[in-house]
């Protein structure tokens, strides 16, 4: 029995929007390993102002800091220059973020957790809508496999981000 992809040319849609989450997968271990090297730069680049007896620049201290958006990083060093009432502004601009950040992060496992339980809600729909389907089912299949893999993909992410913290 063959597929006939002719007739089923939207389910090519579906499976590009559901691969998106497992290429991020393969290419999170290479972001991690990037964030690795660049915190061990700046802590090498720390060791080299200690032994000076000088301050590091807030670029430095930024990269150890492990920041996520180092664009704003960037333009807060510029701003601060500028005078000191626009680095109150920054100041208070800057507790904002990190106010939001560890909002963020703090209800990052509940979300990956609801994402888990999302995808195995959709993976069991299709997985009944292929058993008690009367005929033509093959698409219930294929969709309940990906949507099985996702799920597995959902749990073991939930389980990483509620035992496993790295920022």
């Amino acid at each position: 029995m063959t597929f006939d992809w002719d007739k089923h040319w939207w389910l090519i849609i579906i499976l590009a929007a559901l691969a998106v989450p497992i290429v991020q997968a393969m290419f999170e271990p290479w972001n991690r390993y990037l964030r690795y090297r660049r915190q061990r730069d700046a802590i090498d680049a720390l060791k080299v102002y200690a032994a000076q007896g000088r301050e590091p620049p807030p670029a430095v201290l930024d990269a150890l800091g492990g920041r996520r958006f180092r664009w704003q990083a960037a333009a807060e060093t510029v701003a601060e220059a500028a005078t000191a009432k626009a680095s109150d502004r920054r100041s208070r601009r800057q507790d904002r973020w990190e106010r939001r950040w560890q909002y963020r992060s703090a209800g990052e496992p509940l979300r990956r957790w609801n994402w888990a339980i999302f995808a195995g809600a959709v993976t069991l729909g299709f997985g009944f809508a292929w058993r008690y389907a009367h005929q033509n089912n093959d698409a219930y299949l294929i969709v309940a496999i990906i949507a099985g893999a996702l799920t597995v993909a959902g749990v073991i992410t939930a389980l990483l981000a509620t035992f496993w913290r790295i920022d």
